[in-house]
């Protein structure tokens, strides 16, 4: 057995990157129906849905765990993340200034990243010790705005909370401790911003308003190698 006393100490620390894929899920608004149904008039009630399709981008980023118990620890993996989404409007009205047009983009983010997780491991099992972990992030926006919002098609918020699970196993090598794992990562508020000056704007006519735990909210994959 390799690196018997590794989950011994108080104290670990590693590193980690990965593939990361972010997309979203988009609550309409229920003033706009949805799909027509018998006796009613479809133009005025079929919503075409906007499609979004995620790109995989990756992540980088350094770990500190806590060791709480035998088989508790806790973790901070502060990092960057960074994400494509193509977004096809699919022949809505996305605004004012562009009526008539079919609006498609790539919406490209580059956020930092810190998640605060706990790790509950099972018993170890020669070099294999599998775990599940699950947890709090916040991811923080980086940079200035991209041309999609300087044309005011969309502008997202610059920080959002989320809630993360996911599923790994600990490799125990001869010199470190290699772990693959998978996470999903769900935002808990809607983080798209309501274009007020426009009453075309699709951010007006398509999402509902004043509520924030629905709306327009991230959904990722994270596929992440740490070494420790």
């Amino acid at each position: 057995m390799f690196r018997q006393n590794a989950d011994l100490k108080d104290f670990n620390f590693g590193y980690y990157f990965g593939a990361y894929q972010l997309n979203y899920k988009l609550n309409y608004n229920e003033l706009l129906g949805g799909k027509s149904s018998p006796g009613t008039n479809p133009a005025a009630y079929d919503v075409k849905e906007i499609i979004f399709e995620p790109q995989t981008g990756f992540g980088v980023g350094f770990i500190t765990e806590l060791r709480l118990a035998n088989f508790i620890d806790l973790r901070f993996e502060p990092g960057y993340l960074y994400g494509r989404t193509n977004i096809d409007f699919n022949s809505i009205v996305v605004s004012s200034l562009y009526q008539g047009q079919d609006v498609t983009l790539q919406l490209k983010q580059s956020m930092l990243y810190l998640p605060l997780l706990i790790k509950l491991s099972s018993a170890r099992f020669d070099n294999f010790r599998p775990f599940v972990v699950a947890g709090i992030s916040k991811s923080v926006r980086l940079g200035a705005k991209n041309d999609e919002v300087r044309q005011g098609i969309i502008d997202l918020r610059s920080n959002i909370n989320q809630l993360e699970i996911g599923i790994g196993v600990d490799l125990y090598l001869p010199y470190f401790k290699f772990t693959p794992a998978i996470r999903a990562i769900y935002g808990r508020e809607n983080e798209l911003l309501i274009d007020d000056s426009d009453p075309l704007h699709w951010s007006r006519r398509i999402v509902e308003e004043g509520v924030t735990r629905r709306g327009l909210k991230n959904r990722g994959v994270f596929f992440v190698l740490t070494f420790e």
